[in-house]
């Protein structure tokens, strides 16, 4: 009845074709989610480094002005840590975080199969803290793995991106 093609059909072969193309073994779901509980650790670790220094030098300078700015340095490079921890790390030439290297997988351009580079790393990271502001973006993203046929992610999706097993 109408001249629009099948897309969510095609787009679905064309999902599930790819990775016998591209010869690529990708992630499962569980590696996945293994290696972001390792990268959280170190994360939360990092940030509670980063205040423990910060609000120690703000409690022994007697001013108060001096004091506040370096409580507002600590939260600021508590915000900063994992843009940088995932940003540097799924960008370089690896594309591995500690997480990902402990699980033996890394992210992947879906199309090159090459690095992706720190600006697509960036966004990758960025699209998941969107998320993160609402409750069921956030867990249908890190979901959408289990029954998408590249295993990919929301965000993987939006940037371009596949997490694959290292050879």
């Amino acid at each position: 009845m109408t001249d629009l093609p099948a897309y969510p059909e095609e787009a679905a072969q064309r999902e599930e074709e790819a990775p016998a193309e591209t010869g690529r073994q990708l992630s499962g779901w569980w590696r996945r989610a293994g290696a972001y509980v390792v990268d959280t650790v170190i994360t939360v670790f990092g940030i509670s480094v980063i205040f423990l220094v910060a609000f120690a030098l703000a409690a022994v300078i007697p001013s108060d002005a001096i004091a506040g700015i370096l409580a507002i340095i600590g939260v600021v490079a508590a915000i900063a840590f994992p843009i940088w921890y995932f940003t540097y790390f799924h960008g370089n030439v690896q594309g591995q975080t500690i997480g990902k290297r402990a699980f033996g997988i890394r992210v992947r351009g879906d199309e090159t199969g090459g690095p992706i580079g720190y600006g697509r790393a960036f966004g990758r990271y960025a699209i998941t803290v969107v998320f993160g502001f609402f409750f069921f973006p956030v867990i249908l993203d890190y979901l959408w793995p289990l029954w998408d046929g590249k295993n990919q992610t929301l965000h993987d999706k939006v940037v371009g991106s596949v997490v694959e097993h290292v050879s």
